[in-house]
């Protein structure tokens, strides 16, 4: 027991002390931290096949409430999307399981591109404490705009203004 408590004191103080890095690197005007997925049809993309265009990076999960009442608008604004579009959307499930999301995605007949971040390493590297969250990330791999919450129509619209069709 003296041990495990002397491990999750080490720990915690290992995470406070790197927090502040993770925190920094995801500022407005800092470089979007890279990362691998497995989308849900199987292709792995890598944030920086992106670079080029905007990304809407957006993290959920299939159990929060707000992620729910804000996935049919995302679904909408990603089905718009074609390969001219100034910007593309990104989801990453968090804290789930593939069954759950497949699951999910299925019975709402949503088709936006995503993946499940099975280990929560790019939770993690974008330092995210709630979801929903978005981020926007400008086509030189920069962060735009962080929004923690639920987003309404007319808000993902200001959102993603100058990259919007």
């Amino acid at each position: 027991m003296k041990y495990l408590k002397s491990f999750l004191i080490a720990s915690a103080i290992a995470i406070a002390a790197v927090s502040p890095i993770f925190a920094q690197s995801v500022k407005e005007g800092k470089a979007a931290p890279d990362f691998s997925i497995t989308l849900s049809t199987g292709q792995q993309v890598k944030l920086s096949d992106y670079k080029g265009k905007a990304v809407l990076l957006h993290f959920w999960a299939t159990w929060c409430g707000p992620c729910r009442a804000e996935l049919p608008e995302m679904n909408a604004f990603a089905s718009k999307l074609n390969s001219s579009s100034r910007i593309a959307f990104l989801a990453v499930c968090i804290s789930d399981t593939e069954k759950s999301r497949d699951t999910f995605m299925k019975k709402n007949n949503y088709t936006f591109p995503g993946g499940l971040d099975k280990d929560g390493s790019i939770a993690g590297s974008y330092f995210i404490q709630g979801i929903p969250t978005s981020i926007l990330i400008s086509p030189d791999g920069k962060i735009e705009k962080i929004r923690v919450g639920a987003m309404s129509p007319s808000e993902l619209q200001r959102f993603v203004g100058k990259y919007a069709n």
